[in-house]
């Protein structure tokens, strides 16, 4: 499988990952079998994507598509939803 090797990115990249990181952190997240249907996870990897990565949805909006139908293919596996029927509401802050 294929992935990110994070030693290759520049600092400058790095910098901007960590103030992405930064301005989310105090948000609060969906369990992450939700991860399909949690703004605050959308807007990381969109972040995360286009800023960090370079990889902007005008330009590629198949990437873009691509990670959203893989959050929820992610979601209907058994070894991340674990059979949970129930769902978590977050309260508007």
């Amino acid at each position: 499988m294929t992935t990110l090797d994070v030693r290759q990115l520049s600092d400058k990249v790095l910098t901007t990952a960590e103030r992405v990181f930064k301005e989310l952190k105090d948000q609060k997240m969906l369990p992450f079998n939700q991860m399909d249907e949690d703004p605050v996870r959308h807007e990381l990897d969109r972040l995360l994507l286009s800023e960090v990565l370079g990889i902007t949805e005008s330009e590629r909006p198949d990437v873009h598509e691509g990670l959203t139908l893989l959050r929820k293919m992610l979601c209907k596996e058994p070894s991340i939803h674990g059979g949970k029927k129930s769902k978590v509401k977050l309260e508007a802050s």
